[in-house]
């Protein structure tokens, strides 16, 4: 029973992502087992081999009950009791429904007259009644009062960085970005040419019309210099 107790607290920790969670579901499962050795008592059950594998059996089957709240609460937002009212919301029905399974597959051994079948159904109806109680109720109170703190997750990376911004003509819509865009000028070396690029030389044997000529010496004198 120890070791099924120390896997169970191993790959609940791994899973859950979260010690102290682990630690609350562990306690909900050895809880449980203290209940069914209560429930032993008042049916004269004893310690034998039948009944002491059950109980191992009790530990794997009562985790289910509370590690699915557990997580809830854990990947949840907001107070502790606001994510113990999610966790209760989201994972409730599933934790009723599959302790309701179980026992309904058990339930036909309780007419058996083997004594096996007998102490097998007996412990599994404590472990329905106890692990649903521990994980539906135990476990939500006990997680709003001391629950671990919630796991902040990572935003998508798909989400944009930054977006472009400009600036608006008075009065008109201003782009805003939340991301700084910082523009260095360069300095520029500006040098004032004397006297305008001479046209292009003309193809042997063409005279060039004088209209053409002053066009080219008007452009050359308005264009910037590069």
């Amino acid at each position: 029973m120890g070791l099924a107790l120390l896997a169970v607290f191993i790959i609940t920790t791994i899973t859950l992502a979260s010690f102290h969670a682990s630690l609350m579901v562990l306690l909900c499962v050895v809880m449980v087992d203290v209940d069914i050795l209560g429930l032993m008592q008042m049916w004269g059950l004893t310690i034998d081999s039948v009944t002491i594998i059950n109980l191992v059996l009790a530990i794997g089957l009562s985790v289910d009950y509370s590690a699915h709240v557990a997580h809830a609460f854990v990947i949840a937002k907001g107070t502790r009791q606001e994510r113990a009212d999610h966790a209760l919301g989201e994972m409730g029905t599933a934790v009723i429904h599959g302790a309701m399974s179980t026992f309904v597959a058990v339930l036909i051994l309780s007419v058996s007259q083997s004594y096996i079948f007998r102490v097998f159904f007996q412990q599994f109806f404590g472990i329905c009644i106890f692990g649903a109680a521990h994980g539906l109720v135990f476990l939500p109170v006990l997680l709003s009062l001391v629950g671990p703190e919630q796991i902040a997750l990572e935003e998508s990376l798909d989400a944009p960085t930054a977006s472009t911004s400009r600036v608006g003509t008075k009065g008109g819509p201003q782009l805003t970005s939340p991301a700084t865009i910082e523009i260095h000028p360069t300095p520029a070396v500006s040098t004032i040419s004397s006297a305008p690029p001479s046209a292009p030389a003309s193809p042997p044997g063409s005279a060039k019309p004088r209209c053409a000529v002053l066009a080219w010496d008007a452009a050359a004198r308005i264009a910037p210099e590069p």
